[in-house]
């Protein structure tokens, strides 16, 4: 993989946490598009699309939690 590659990839990454650490919705499903767009277009080289496509099963589990209300039940 290129230096170019690997910075594409690492920004791409960071992205992806800094949306994650915000809990943005927006952001992280705007990052996550991009991620998957990179990785599933033939342009790149085979070690980049590897490195990308396994980014993408890692993001899946990077969702924000949910802000959802606690009730009490007496």
């Amino acid at each position: 993989m290129s230096p170019a590659e690997a910075q594409r990839l690492a920004r791409l990454h960071d992205r992806l946490l800094a949306a994650l650490q915000a809990n943005d919705r927006a952001a992280l499903r705007c990052a996550q598009q991009e991620v998957l767009q990179a990785a599933f277009t033939p342009t790149g080289t085979p070690a980049l699309r590897r490195a990308l496509r396994a980014l993408v099963w890692r993001m899946a589990a990077l969702l924000p939690a949910t802000r959802r209300s606690i009730r009490r039940y007496d």
